[in-house]
């Protein structure tokens, strides 16, 4: 009977545990839901309303409009806060079986499209969880998607990253970005070989973004200033080891 009654009070504790959680989903959900489209963002709908007169009775078009938009926007950040709790739980799963990172990645390559994304979510997850009050998880979600996911993946103090977002919050993207690399610049420091743990893996991950960067190139894109800066970095960074290769292979046919 005892051990009944044991057994008992575990799935009681465990369905407690269950519920209380739920709920905190759903009040995160709540707090999703009133986030508020920024300035800018309500700026430019208004700028493609302006054409429209209507009459008072119909003014109400516009208002349900920014609802709704708003109300897809928060479904979207709700959306990367799930998946990315869920990349996280999985991380921690494997952590308690000793897995090496290679079997995490090689997971998320698995289930994602790109790397990245799963990446962008797990990083921004972490953030959320990390900030010390709904408030500051409220200011999080107001701001720009690539802003977020840049602050997030940056490293840096909780603190530090409070200061910036509350610098970046109500601006647009690119603003918003520029601001974000002059307060929290991006790690030049940073070692591959701690992320992943072979040449192999790491070509892998390089031939699967550069066939990507490639398609879009190819798409006729106009590429802007910033971008066409970057993929010039890119060139000069492998162009010693370019000159090197072709260096070597011409020496080889010489010998022969």
């Amino acid at each position: 009977m005892s051990k009944l009654v044991k057994e008992a009070s575990v799935f009681f504790r465990k369905n407690k545990k269950n519920t209380e959680e739920e709920f905190q989903k759903k009040e995160i959900v709540k707090d999703v839901f009133s986030v508020s489209l920024t300035i800018s963002e309500a700026n430019r709908l208004d700028s493609l309303f302006n054409k429209y007169t209507l009459k008072d009775e119909k003014k109400d078009i516009f208002l349900s409009i920014k609802t709704l938009t708003c109300q897809i926007k928060s479904i979207q950040k709700q959306h990367v806060l799930l998946i990315g709790e869920k990349i996280y739980k999985i991380r921690e799963l494997l952590k308690t079986i000793e897995s090496t990172e290679t079997t995490f990645s090689a997971w998320i390559s698995l289930v994602f499209s790109t790397k990245s994304s799963a990446y962008n979510a797990l990083a921004y997850y972490e953030l959320f969880i990390g900030l010390p009050s709904k408030n500051e998880q409220l200011l999080l979600q107001s701001i720009p998607y690539k802003a977020a996911y840049l602050l997030a993946s940056r490293k840096g103090s909780i603190e530090r990253k409070l200061d910036v977002m509350k610098r970046i919050n109500g601006l647009p993207n690119t603003s918003a970005i520029s601001i974000l690399n002059k307060y929290l610049p991006p790690s030049r420091e940073i070692s591959l070989s701690h992320a992943y743990e072979s040449d192999e893996l790491i070509n892998k991950i390089i031939s699967e973004n550069l066939l990507e960067v490639l398609r879009l190139v190819s798409s006729e894109v106009h590429l802007s200033e910033y971008n066409l800066n970057l993929m010039k970095q890119l060139f000069d960074s492998i162009a010693p080891q370019v000159s090197f290769e072709a260096d070597s292979k011409s020496a080889q046919r010489k010998s022969i």
